[in-house]
């Protein structure tokens, strides 16, 4: 027995009893690992061992052999995914470094001819489009454009389906749905073609007509609509063999397209049918000692036949994946892990070099030129080990393997905590004063910390040291391994003039990317850099200067407005879907910048300092990945005056903080509407613990410029207490900004008073449901949570056509309710041991 997996773990039980066992070592034992590592191990595992052997080999090279290639987009695709889950940056560098040589700077495609019109040359543009939203680069969205622009005159069938190849006249075949309809899908949602989806739902109901077989419950290769191929039955046009790769393209295909096709979308449904319908047929299939499939599927041990290890690891992915988002049954789930045990077991193996290798994998099968489509046709091609074809899907199979058997929960924090690392500066110090900043308490320092800051970054980091007494300043850039340190008794006061913060910088107002002001500190696609000590960073604002750009007086609710001109535009821009070039403010303009804004950075932290007077959001990470904001006194009382606002940002810890504000204490975002969709960057991995919240809109709050999602929000150990403290935790959005928000969870917070609900989920938020993006919410829970005065404990209302799932109030006393709920639209309500007791 292959020594990668253990006897104990040989999963010879029967499904009910594999399932029970399995859900026990879950709750007793943690993480359920196998062979002593979890899932996403193996995938890290996997995928250096193969950037290992592959090197350079993907990279465009005019006299060499890499190509525009499906399985290298497949790879690098997967290799972005993991990095999303386990944080490792040199993934996503291995991916820009492979497919970004083959884009040059117009978005031009090296050996790529849009008049072959082959649908598996769409294929990498899906890690056109992930390389998009993690590096912000515009060539790779005019290469996306460019493939793309394909679809729109590549040859079809009578009906509408999409060409296999122009070379190959009239065919659908299996593998062409998932190498043209999830990217065909994703770039309809993020460049708003609602239209698309039409068709794209059009090339599953297609293939699934013409080439399931009821009796098997498989679905053949391919299909010739004229009849006339060779291979094709000259009744039905379709392949004489049931491929297992070609059917794990085709279930691929349909778990990722789910991920892009509306929620409210008519073929939705069948889709979903769809995938049950081949779900059942791969189970069927599945041999009962080993887990595995055979390459021809439904021949099982004839002659010849073997099990093939691009095909297993497909099935187990799409079989997980459709579980996890609750396509399919969970009944599926003893088929899955007993296929991932015996991939492990039988076709993966440690080479001497301590590579891990995959192992028989069908090299290449086609139909027509030679290629009948016979029995022993696909048994004669090629085996052979480590195709990129199978480690791909053995990466994205351990992926979902992991949200499987290891769900989100609490016992996730310590993995989001261990991934979120502290920058470290060298020891040594460069004052501001040694720059030139005026001593006297009044002169402009502006220069002179900028001076500081270059000086630090250029000798490799250090401090950059503000000493006690007060100092006048404009706009601050931070740079790599530079940690602006406010010395106890320091105070940076930060200039009222505008023309401070020019020239404008890329920024996002409100989730909305455009050119504004500079925020006060702002610093762009940095690493290591840092806000420390005991000093007050102060921003001056009043009604007389920023907030007047709002209205005059703090009681005032009417807009005069000097900011609504400028809004009103900014919006028009989004809803036209405006370049970003074209979006240029600041002077002339009346948007307010942020107090503290890392954009496109890596290992920020924000400590011990005081932040008041600011003019809008605070603290706004967008695109950050490791960001740490500690022990901050926050006290701003103006106009959309929110706290901390990460947005579309990954791994970010918010501990020990006191947040009196003018709006939300914490609201997580991920971009407004057509610009959240474009990037399709959620914030995810949020951990809040030991902060105070007192004045503000809401505690912890995700939305409302969230239409890139958002997932897995842990707070904890807080203290939730003010009359004009609405909600203690708020999920808001809109059938306009959509979104998916999934597993947010509360524990342990003890809540004074609120002046709204203590749980607010809000579909009705502004434009409510007059839009095509219905939201969805998942899977929040609130543990061991006390109130000692609300209206109301819950305010949750979602939408007939797309209801609120999965609420679990555990544990938890509420005091002094003074009314009823509002519940409408929720599926899966629970509250276990809930004590209410109303006034």
């Amino acid at each position: 027995m292959n020594p990668l997996v253990s006897s104990r773990r040989r999963y010879a039980l029967s499904a009910g009893l594999f399932l029970a066992a399995a859900q026990l070592l879950a709750a007793q034992a943690g993480p359920i690992t196998f062979e002593g590592a979890e899932p996403l191990d193996w995938a890290a595992k996997m995928a250096d061992s193969q950037i290992a052997r592959s090197r350079d080999f993907l990279q465009y090279n005019p006299k060499g052999k890499a190509r525009w290639d499906y399985a290298a987009g497949l790879f690098t695709l997967s290799l972005i995914k993991l990095s999303d889950q386990i944080d490792r940056p040199d993934y996503v560098r291995y991916a820009d470094a492979a497919i970004g040589s083959f884009v040059d700077p117009n978005g031009a495609i090296q050996g790529y001819k849009v008049d072959e019109y082959n649908i598996d040359n769409i294929n990498p543009g899906k890690t056109v489009l992930a390389l998009y939203s993690h590096t912000g680069d515009d060539r790779y969205r005019k290469a996306a454009a460019l493939l793309r622009s394909q679809l729109d005159r590549h040859p079809r069938t009578s009906g509408g389906g999409l060409w296999h190849k122009q070379r190959y006249p009239h065919q659908m075949w299996l593998d062409g749905l998932y190498m043209g309809a999830p990217f065909y899908a994703e770039y309809a949602l993020r460049f708003d073609q609602p239209n698309a989806f039409n068709d794209v739902a059009k090339q599953f109901e297609l293939i699934a007509k013409a080439a399931y077989e009821p009796k098997t419950g498989l679905y053949y290769h391919g299909w010739d609509e004229s009849k006339e191929q060779t291979w094709a039955n000259k009744a039905t046009g379709t392949s004489p063999n049931f491929w297992s790769r070609g059917i794990g393209w085709f279930g691929m295909a349909l778990v990722d397209t789910l991920d892009f096709l509306p929620i409210n979308h008519p073929s939705r449904p069948a889709l979903i049918a769809t995938l049950n319908q081949a779900a059942a047929g791969i189970a069927k299939y599945q041999d009962p000692k080993t887990g595995l499939w055979y390459q021809v599927t439904d021949q099982g041990a004839r002659a010849g036949n073997y099990f093939e290890a691009t095909a297993s690891c497909m099935f187990v992915y799409t079989l997980a994946k459709g579980v996890n988002l609750g396509y399919l049954s969970a009944e599926y789930r003893p088929v899955i892990e007993k296929g991932f045990a015996g991939i492990l077991r039988d076709l993966v193996s440690r080479g001497a070099d301590g590579k891990l290798n995959l192992n028989q994998c069908c090299k290449v099968a086609g139909l027509g030129y030679g290629r009948d489509g016979s029995y022993e046709y696909y048994l004669k091609e090629p085996v052979i080990a480590n195709d990129l074809k199978g480690v791909g899907p053995f990466i994205l199979a351990c992926i979902e393997m992991d949200r499987l058997v290891n769900p989100p929960g609490w016992d996730r924090v310590p993995r989001i905590l261990q991934q979120i690392h502290e920058p470290r500066f060298p020891n040594r110090d460069f004052p501001i004063t040694d720059f030139g900043a005026p001593t006297d308490g009044k002169g402009d320092c502006t220069v002179a910390i900028n001076k500081a800051i270059e000086a630090c970054n250029a000798a490799g980091g250090g401090r950059v040291v503000v000493s006690a007494g007060q100092w006048h300043t404009g706009a601050i850039r931070l740079r790599s391994n530079v940690n602006l340190h406010l010395s106890e008794g320091a105070t940076l006061l930060f200039s009222t003039d505008p023309a401070q913060y020019l020239p404008a910088v890329l920024t996002k107002w409100e989730g909305i990317d455009c050119y504004n002001y500079a925020p006060f500190i702002y610093a762009f696609e940095q690493e290591n850099i840092a806000i420390t000590g005991k000093g007050t960073l102060d921003g001056q604002s009043s009604y007389e200067n920023w907030w007047g750009w709002v209205k005059k007086s703090q009681t005032q609710k009417a807009n005069p407005s000097l900011q609504r001109g400028s809004r009103e535009k900014l919006h028009a821009q989004l809803n036209a879907s405006a370049p970003i070039s074209d979006r240029v403010y600041g002077a002339g303009h009346y948007l307010r910048p942020n107090f503290i804004q890392p954009y496109r950075c890596r290992n920020v932290l924000i400590e011990g300092v005081r932040i008041v007077r600011s003019p809008m959001w605070e603290i706004h990470p967008v695109f950050c990945t490791n960001v740490i904001v500690r022990g901050l006194d926050i006290f701003s009382h103006g106009p959309n005056n929110d706290g901390c606002d990460p947005e579309s940002s990954r791994n970010v810890l918010i501990e020990n903080c006191t947040f009196d504000t003018g709006d939300d204490c914490i609201a997580i975002k991920s971009g407004r509407n057509n610009d959240g969709r474009r990037w399709l960057m959620p914030s995810e991995n949020l951990v809040i613990r030991g902060c105070t919240m007192k004045d503000g809109h809401g505690g912890t709050v995700v939305g409302s410029e969230i239409s890139g999602s958002c997932r897995n929000v842990f707070t904890e150990d807080c203290r939730m207490d003010s009359p004009n403290l609405d909600r203690a935790l708020r999920l808001k959005t809109n059938a306009v900004r959509g979104g998916i928000l999934e597993n947010v969870f509360m524990r342990n917070v003890e809540i004074g008073r609120v002046a709204e609900a203590i749980l607010t989920i809000d579909f009705k938020y502004e434009e409510g449901e007059s839009g095509s993006h219905y939201p969805i919410v998942r899977n929040i829970v609130m543990e061991n949570v006390t109130s000692k005065s609300a209206p109301r404990v819950l305010s949750i209302i979602g939408y007939a056509k797309s209801p609120i799932r999965d609420v679990k109030l555990i544990n938890c006393t509420f005091s002094g309710v003074e009314g009823d709920d509002r519940i409408q639209h929720v599926e899966g309500l629970q509250r276990l041991n809930v004590k209410i007791d109303r006034k």
